[in-house]
């Protein structure tokens, strides 16, 4: 694609109470009012592909409507991270790509094939992690995971319904979780089981935060590349559920489990680097990254979206963010019957 904005910058706003402008074509964030307002940020707006908005922070009328004349995406989450949505210009969309996506996803031959392709990429990418630390540990249960993982895969590609092919993942899903404590190389963390929402702990809560940011990544992508974000294959399309984008994260699940092991490995953030919000009788209602530890987040975050990997369909040494657009188009050029679909497979 001639279109490069998915490459530049992304603008998080975290500081609660802080304003975005734009003056001078230059993207300002200020907090506090008159005397007392000090600038947290200046960039010039043709470097930014897209803006994270968290929690409480503000945007004038002139700032949105640059964004929306210039085609950079808004995305609104919590404080903690939740996502609530993306304010962006409707008026790129290819009408005739969009009615082929519909078609697409009627289309039983295709709908199996497809999903097939991304279960097989999620459950390759997932023994591949698994083995890296295995080859350094004495963990049998991780070796046991892995041949399990294979079995599923070989059992995949006999998979004659969409249902048996959701099976499958949510087999090698539980398979992978089961030993993934396993990764760690201490005991400052413990994980016991996947809990997506709310994250009831914190492991869960880096590994929800990750998958959000990597979800609103692809979903930039998606719609640079005039895919429908709703119309999905692998998962089923309901209300307010961007299906195609929950499609296309499953290649790339574990860039972000790698990225969590990483931190906790490396004590870049700690256990007590959390906020938990209860209910009333002093249950977990929550578990959330704090302000600071979710800075070191996105920094971790952004250091490996720029590390370079192969991107299997071409072949290229090319950025994760890069790896992603390609990964996209690879997509939108087998929706249009133009080349058989390449998932990504890690090395």
């Amino acid at each position: 694609m001639s279109d490069d904005s998915v490459f530049l910058r992304t603008l998080y706003i975290e500081e609660q109470g802080s304003m975005l402008r734009i003056e001078n074509e230059r993207f300002r964030v200020t907090h506090g009012k008159d005397a007392e307002e000090s600038e947290l940020i200046e960039i010039p707006s043709i470097k930014v592909g897209q803006i994270v908005i968290f929690g409480a922070c503000m945007i004038t009328p002139a700032a949105l409507r640059h964004c929306l004349t210039q085609n950079t995406p808004i995305v609104l989450l919590s404080q903690q991270g939740k996502y609530y949505s993306r304010i962006e210009s409707t008026d790129d969309v290819n009408i005739a790509l969009e009615r082929l996506q519909f078609e697409r996803s009627s289309d039983e031959t295709f709908l199996l094939e497809c999903s097939r392709n991304f279960v097989r990429a999620k459950l390759h990418n997932s023994s591949v992690l698994l083995k890296r630390h295995a080859e350094k540990s004495e963990n049998l249960r991780l070796n046991k995971a892995i041949a399990d993982i294979h079995l599923l895969e070989k059992a995949l590609e006999r998979a004659e319904t969409i249902d048996a092919v959701r099976g499958y993942e949510g087999q090698g899903a539980a398979v992978y979780f089961s030993v993934f404590q396993g990764l760690f190389e201490s005991g400052t963390f413990t994980f016991k089981l996947r809990v997506r929402r709310p994250p009831t702990d914190p492991v869960n809560a880096m590994l929800s935060f990750g998958y959000s940011m990597l979800f609103n990544n692809i979903c930039s992508m998606a719609r640079l590349h005039r895919l429908h974000p709703y119309v999905g294959f692998l998962h089923a399309d309901k209300p307010q559920h961007p299906a195609l984008i929950s499609d296309l994260i499953e290649e790339f699940r574990t860039l972000i489990d790698g990225l969590v092991v990483g931190i906790i490995n490396k004590q870049l953030i700690g256990p007590h680097e959390f906020t938990t919000v209860r209910h009333d009788d002093g249950s977990p209602k929550g578990c959330y990254l704090s302000d600071e530890s979710r800075k070191t987040y996105i920094r971790e975050f952004e250091n490996l979206m720029h590390r370079e990997t192969t991107h299997t369909a071409t072949g290229y040494q090319v950025s994760y963010r890069r790896c992603l657009d390609l990964q996209v188009g690879e997509f939108a050029l087998y929706l249009k019957g133009e080349k058989p679909y390449m998932p990504y497979l890690r090395r």
